[in-house]
């Protein structure tokens, strides 16, 4: 498929360059990983291909799904034996080209990167300001209180929301807002963070933190009902207030340890 697109690329005028800026371009892909390539276009063809890019991405293969998801740019998946293949693009004007230079990657090589330049080596340029950037926050201080900030108070959300008897948003919350937290907050305290800017809390958790931490984390996991739910959100309130305090102690900064007792006060008594 890549050499597909590229080959495609490279006949066609209106493209100036791929860029991969997902996992293979940092040497993390396996057989489960898609594709994400950034084509620069020129201006002047830029609203045309936008507008017409289904119809150039259904030339590069079997089509299954051609959308706009939710990111904003075009997600496909093309059929394939065993597993159908995604590909995810992004399309740049050759005047933008610049933004490229703030993107949160860290390519092995600018070759890793750069898969096509017919810019006379600006796009080269430009993501060789990538090769080995760091990616981790640029404060642990400033990261640990937006995200200790964050859990604390979506929890003390959360508990309006059970009280109202929206259970469905609750879970939602919870599965979303405060285990994604939570999971940022076991990320400081391992001080696994060298991926903070560019991927989720979540990717390789199992292996960041240790094994007692796994499984408190394992008790967070919610069963069906009130009741399952509740006892959920107990485990990772608790465990949030441990690697807290552990996070807080590490870096000498405070952390909202009243609202965290008041909140856990909430919980414990149903």
């Amino acid at each position: 498929m890549l050499a597909s697109i590229l080959a495609a690329a490279r006949r066609d005028e209106r493209i100036l360059g791929v860029l991969d800026y997902g996992s293979s371009s940092e040497g993390r892909a396996d057989a489960w990983s898609d594709l994400d390539l950034a084509l620069v276009l020129r201006d002047e063809a830029f609203d045309t291909f936008q507008q017409g890019w289904r119809t150039w991405a259904a030339r590069l293969g079997p089509l299954l799904l051609a959308y706009e998801g939710g990111v904003g740019h075009p997600w496909t998946v093309y059929d394939a034996p065993g597993v159908p293949l995604r590909v995810d693009f992004a399309f740049h004007r050759a005047s933008r080209a610049d933004v490229i230079a703030t993107w949160p990657n860290a390519p092995l090589s600018v070759e890793a990167m750069v898969l096509l330049d017919k810019t006379g080596g600006k796009l080269t340029a430009l993501a060789a300001r990538l090769v080995g950037q760091f990616l981790g926050p640029p404060s642990e201080a400033v990261a640990f209180e937006k995200v200790a900030g964050d859990f604390w108070y979506y929890l003390l959300r959360l508990h309006a929301r059970l009280q109202r008897g929206h259970a469905w948003a609750a879970r939602h919350d919870f599965n979303f807002i405060i285990v994604g937290n939570l999971l940022a907050l076991l990320r400081l305290e391992a001080e696994a963070t060298g991926h903070w800017r560019g991927m989720s809390s979540a990717v390789g958790i199992e292996e960041a933190i240790t094994s007692r931490r796994l499984e408190q984390l394992e008790s967070a996991i919610p069963a069906a009902g009130h009741d399952g739910l509740l006892e959920a959100i107990r485990s990772a309130a608790r465990l949030g207030h441990e690697v807290c305090a552990s996070v807080s102690g590490r870096l000498g900064e405070p952390w909202p340890e009243a609202l965290a007792e008041r909140v856990l006060l909430l919980y414990e008594g149903g």
